[in-house]
């Protein structure tokens, strides 16, 4: 719009002046203002225009007449609020000119903006940028550099209007869809989709998140491009284009996807094979039914592979007419191939090599196998293999025959630690016969019969050292190895490895004997050997004919059956010895016991001699020679006492470890034994109490006899007074029954009581052997009783004995 209107006010002089034009008539000031080619208006601090040129009326379309006196928010409202607005209030804020360009939509320019601010108000002066040749060739740069990038870039870019229809596509993106930009220009964007968008999926309208969209081609084919998309918005924020750049990742997604379904079944694997609750051939059902899943087939087999023959193990199939247990030639299976290259064999179109008159595992063929070979102990076991009827769209991948090796893998391990415990098992039975041999003759002969029956060591011999020669002496063989070796050798000091083997107590294994020093024969059959020592006895050699036989499974098993032998053969040197000193022993106790008798019966004829002529002659003599004689007929009733107790303790000693309890009369026992006391003692004071039990019988032998006398003669002899006094009482206690025998003595002191009843204690200072204590405790033990040692009130001591009521211990 335009407009000749000029304004007269006095602002104009103020403004001018502020300005520095240097004039001071207001039709000057007009006639310069008018003059410049520049845009300019005044506003004072109120924000009411005071002043607006010409120019700047043509620009900003409006009537200056009309604009006069109105605030800058009231003619123009969209700047209140807008970069305007906010720009001059800070240049009047600090006194500071402010530039700056803007977009102002209501005309759709673009202006480059100076407000000079002064005490009286805002001088604005603007121009349009479109007017400007320099602004037209810059953006005439920047339009051909879009469009370089938008040509060059190898990212597919897409763009659309704000209603999202394709409004261009670079040559990538015509590359990638296969459409030619014509043919889609209009279409909305949603044309490009390769499935449906909804509402809760459609893709974001601008931002900096990568997503990922399936995209479909012209030729209908789809693929899964990473979009990035950025929404153009004008000055008002409405929305004007949509640039969208998209990458084809489908390779990329397809890989992920592979890795991912590879480590999930890895996972399930895992879990699989760990788990307890499953026996070993549920779990390789388990194992080969999530291999047929994970690898997209119809069959998965595990086989063992004798010879030539292919025996199933383990199927998982829906459809597959193959089961386990069934056989087939080698030759008439793809597994043939993996056992003859020993690696993994794969084919997902049809096999060349398929024999074209039979049937492979018998059916009319596979078109689709992966199978590995699972080796146990280094050794080949059989095969492991995943197989289809039809073709395979994709082959098989890195993963995917990983995979199919790590549970190959597994069934090795598995085979051989089952295998190994099955032997181990079975060396148990081994040892339990080598421990029940009585000659190392017998050890060797069980030795090699096991080796080849357990452990699969078909060529084993056993040396002996032969200390008079000091050679060591074949001692079996296997009947394998007689026949390689007609005659076995024996070995001596520095022409054998095996004599290193016994002298350095160290085995030594030879996997190749053709790298081996010293060898006893340069021309020998055997390809490798494991020799073993046998402690001081001899040395254990097994050996095979071709190099590489003995795994570490193998040599683990010929340790344990080394070990076991030498524990057999210590124990069996032990026992000969044992049994040697076991018959001298017998023949001394023989010996001793003839000898007790001879003893005791002299003695005992002797000793009455003494005491019928002693008696005899006491008879005879007056009072004070009879009493003078009285201590040598105390000493022939002693020694009569200690006969008899020796006898007894040596019959103990000669009896059996574990004698034959009997029910003894408790009561019986101990008034006959008081009554012979009173007897030998006539001045002692010896007494049963009245509460004793009666009728009560105790598991003893009749041995239980001398528990009493001995006790009874101790506790009168070791007393110190005129009168020994010794009382019997007991009672029973539920099972048992409790005996003590009190005297009036001296007392034991209670760091002495168990000293007394060892072997050879002599008491409290006494003339005795001590013997018999020491046969009291042992026969209380064997009678499974107790005996205890207190203080009497007011003095002396209290022997406890608690013997087992017969019934109790029977």
């Amino acid at each position: 719009m335009a407009s000749s209107g000029r304004s007269r006010t006095g602002g104009h002089s103020a403004m001018a002046t502020d300005e520095g034009f240097g004039v001071d008539d207001d039709a000057s000031v007009e006639a310069v203002l008018d003059r410049i080619d520049d845009a300019v208006y005044a506003l004072d601090t109120d924000w009411r225009f005071t002043f607006c040129n010409e120019h700047a009326a043509d620009l900003l379309a409006v009537d200056p007449e009309e604009l006069l006196g109105e605030t800058l928010w009231e003619a123009f409202p969209e700047t209140t609020n807008g970069r305007v607005g906010k720009e001059f209030r800070t240049a009047m804020e600090t006194g500071e000119t402010t530039r700056f360009d803007i977009y102002y939509d209501p005309l759709a320019r673009w202006f480059s903006v100076r407000a000079h601010p002064s005490d009286t108000g805002l001088t604005v002066v603007f121009r349009d940028l479109a007017e400007e040749g320099g602004r037209d060739l810059d953006l005439q740069r920047k339009q051909r550099l879009f469009e370089a990038v938008f040509e060059q870039t190898e990212d597919a870019l897409i763009v659309a209007d704000g209603d999202r229809r394709i409004t261009d596509l670079n040559p990538a993106a015509e590359s990638l869809f296969g459409y030619a930009t014509s043919e889609v220009a209009g279409q909305p964007v949603s044309t490009l989709y390769g499935e449906p968008i909804g509402e809760e999926s459609e893709p974001p309208r601008s931002g900096d998140q990568l997503y990922v969209l399936t995209y479909e081609r012209a030729d209908g084919t789809t693929f899964e491009g990473e979009t990035l998309s950025t929404t153009l918005t004008g000055p008002n924020g409405a929305a004007l284009a949509t640039l969208a750049s998209i990458r084809d990742v489908s390779s990329r997604m397809a890989y992920e996807r592979q890795i991912e379904a590879r480590n999930d079944a890895l996972r399930r694997f895992h879990a699989i094979t760990t788990d307890e609750e499953r026996s070993f051939e549920a779990t390789v059902e388990a194992m080969l039914g999530l291999g047929v899943d994970y690898l997209d087939v119809d069959i998965g087999i595990f086989a063992s592979i004798d010879a030539d023959e292919y025996v199933v193990e383990a199927t998982a199939s829906d459809s597959a007419p193959i089961d386990a247990g069934d056989s087939f030639d080698l030759s008439a299976t793809y597994c043939e191939r993996v056992a003859a290259a020993g690696k993994p064999i794969t084919f997902t179109n049809g096999s060349d090599g398929e024999p074209a008159d039979s049937q492979v595992y018998g059916t009319d063929g596979l078109r689709t196998y992966l199978g590995v070979p699972v080796v146990v102990d280094d050794t080949l076991y059989g095969t492991l293999c995943f197989a289809a009827h039809d073709d395979r769209d994709e082959p098989f991948s890195d993963g995917d025959t990983a995979f199919a090796q790590i549970a190959a893998q597994w069934l090795g391990a598995e085979l051989s630690s089952n295998a190994f415990e099955t032997k181990l098992t079975a060396l148990n039975e081994t040892a339990r016969q080598l421990m029940a041999a009585e000659s190392r003759d017998e050890i060797a002969e069980i030795t090699t019969e096991r080796a080849e029956a357990v452990l699969d060591l078909p060529l084993t011999g056993v040396w002996w050292y032969d200390d008079d020669r000091d050679e060591l002496m074949p001692a079996t063989q296997t009947a394998a190895a007689a026949e390689l070796i007609d005659e076995q050798p024996t070995f001596q000091e520095g022409d054998a490895v095996a004599w290193e083997v016994y002298t350095d107590g160290e085995p030594r294994v030879y996997d190749d004997l053709t790298d081996a020093e010293e060898l006893h024969n340069e021309e020998t059959v055997f390809g490798s050997e494991v020799l073993v020592p046998l402690g001081d006895h001899g040395v254990l050699i097994t050996g095979a004919t071709t190099a590489h036989a003995f795994s570490e499974t193998d040599r683990t098993l010929i340790d344990v059956l080394a070990a076991t032998v030498t524990a057999a053969l210590d124990q069996a040197e032990r026992e000969a010895i044992l049994r040697e000193t076991q018959g001298d022993l017998e023949a001394a106790n023989e010996e001793l016991a003839l000898l007790n008798q001879v003893v005791r019966h002299d003695i005992k004829n002797d000793v009455a001699v003494i005491l019928g002529h002693g008696q005899s002659l006491a008879d005879r003599l007056d009072d004070d020679s009879a009493d003078a004689l009285q201590p040598v007929l105390r000493a022939a009733t002693h020694i009569t006492d200690i006969t008899e107790t020796v006898g007894e303790f040596l019959d103990v000693l000669g009896g059996d470890a574990e004698p034959a309890l009997e029910s003894i009369d408790l009561a019986a026992v101990v008034t006959d034994e008081c009554r012979k006391a009173r007897d030998t003692y006539e001045n002692a004071d010896i007494r049963i109490d009245d509460a004793f039990p009666i009728g009560v019988e105790v598991a003893a032998t009749e041995l239980l006899s001398s528990v009493f006398r001995n006790l009874i003669t101790n506790a009168v002899t070791h007393n110190d007074k005129p009168t020994p006094e010794v009382t019997i009482s007991g009672e029973e206690r539920g099972d048992s029954v409790v005996v003590h025998v009190a005297d009036n003595g001296p007392g034991i002191p209670e760091d002495r009581r168990d000293e007394i009843f060892g072997r050879g204690e002599r008491g409290l200072q006494s003339p005795g052997s001590g013997i018999g204590l020491y046969l009291v405790d042992t026969l209380v033990k064997i009678y499974d009783g107790d005996i205890e040692i207190s203080d009497n009130d007011p003095e002396g001591s209290v022997f406890t004995l608690t013997l087992r009521k017969a019934e109790a211990a029977a």
